[in-house]
């Protein structure tokens, strides 16, 4: 009863003295309302690397030639890249993978059809398996299949955007474009698909024996792409390709292995450890916050130190006047939290709106959201905030001589 009755005593000190509640909450106001919106974002950025990963398959395996993970004094062995028999060696040595693929990356290239011209497509050679590792699929046309690989076929897919500057509306399939002299039929165009700030519009797909048969003249592979058997965990399939091509190696550390799932791990570290960070100088405000709630509360215990020495000399314990002063800074503070958390969870919205509007993240916007387990925590840490720095008022508050108050003017 006690606390219940020091609950509404709190209220009523808020309500009658309004402007100074409001003054003395506003620490914690922006205190949380910073924090809230940080780790809105957060979760909202989480919440985007997520889909992203998952959409293109998270469970996409990548081989990387890397040798400057090499020691000093270590010899890459002759090796000197990736190369299409490397394929053929995972394909036939491990048990654990299903699809094996591999392609390379052209960088900005001039593409033309008659008189219209794109100075900077990208263009990537890729084999059969490309599109489905990375779940593209193409809208208009058909795929690069086997046969295109085997006959080293003059053929392509291009992107949206590639499509529009060069044909505008006209239809795209059949049309012959020039690339790098080299005339390719255009076969295909692709599903527009964004990830992480890049785009499949400004794309073309070429046959990878193609492009290493009539360019570039060998066998050199960027990446090597696979994907474990139905069941089979990405650990366990990254540790058997690691096994097999530290075998190819003589156990030398030139090949990195990773996966997408091992990607978006990382990603989503950096996220939450830049959300901490940034959540805990944002929480700094909180400190200044709750120096004003005991400024606030010793001002209060000096107004009312008549009605204390009444509370005490009709027979209110100690321990009664202590909960009193210690409930009522919670609740200061406490309303302060709820008040910050609102105006957070305001400001988090039109974020999301705003980057929906500038058609950021493909289009969808930052999604962001505030969970319940971060509002509950807010709302205790708010509270407890309160109690902590209305421990020393609520402790003079609770030993003043009920003589003495009762004499003060």
């Amino acid at each position: 009863m006690n606390l219940w009755q020091s609950l509404f005593i709190a209220v009523d000190m808020l309500r009658l003295h309004k402007l100074r509640a409001f003054l003395t909450m506003l620490g914690v106001i922006i205190g949380v309302m910073a924090v809230t919106l940080i780790v809105m974002l957060s979760e909202g950025f989480r919440s985007y690397i997520n889909t992203e990963f998952k959409r293109l398959g998270a469970d996409t395996l990548f081989v990387f030639y890397d040798p400057g993970r090499l020691h000093r004094g270590e010899s890459t062995g002759g090796i000197d890249g990736l190369r299409m028999a490397d394929i053929a060696y995972i394909k036939n040595r491990t048990q654990l993978i299903d699809i094996v693929s591999g392609f390379s990356e052209l960088g900005g290239r001039s593409v033309r059809y008659g008189q219209n011209e794109i100075p900077d497509a990208r263009v990537r050679a890729i084999d059969e398996y490309f599109l489905e590792l990375n779940r593209f699929e193409v809208t208009d046309g058909r795929k690069i299949v086997a046969r295109d690989l085997r006959s080293r076929a003059n053929v392509c897919l291009i992107g949206a955007d590639v499509r529009d500057r060069l044909f505008g509306d006209a239809p795209p399939l059949g049309k012959r474009i020039s690339l790098g002299g080299i005339t390719l039929e255009v076969i295909g165009v692709l599903e527009t698909i964004e990830f992480m700030g890049s785009s499949t519009d400004d794309q073309m797909m070429v046959p990878l024996t193609t492009v290493q048969d009539k360019w570039v003249g060998d066998d050199r592979l960027a990446v090597i792409m696979m994907r474990p058997k139905p069941g089979v965990s990405v650990e366990a399939a990254m540790q058997e390709v690691w096994e097999v091509m530290m075998q190819k190696s003589g156990n030398r550390t030139i090949y990195r292995v990773d996966s997408r799932e091992s990607i978006l791990n990382v990603f989503a570290g950096i996220v939450g450890a830049a959300g901490v960070i940034l959540g805990g100088i944002a929480a700094l405000s909180l400190l200044v916050g709750g120096i004003g709630i005991m400024n606030i509360m010793l001002v209060s215990v000096t107004e009312r130190t008549r009605e204390i020495g009444l509370r005490k000399a009709v027979g209110a314990k100690r321990g009664a006047i202590l909960a009193q002063f210690l409930v009522e800074a919670a609740v200061l503070s406490l309303a302060g939290g709820l008040i910050g958390m609102g105006f957070g969870w305001l400001l988090g919205q039109g974020v999301s709106a705003i980057t929906r509007a500038m058609d950021w993240l493909g289009g969808a916007g930052l999604m962001v959201t505030f969970p319940l387990w971060a509002a509950i925590g807010a709302a205790i840490f708010s509270a407890v905030v309160g109690i902590v720095f209305g421990i020393y008022p609520a402790w003079s508050a609770s030993r003043l001589d009920p003589i003495v108050a009762l004499r003060t003017e």
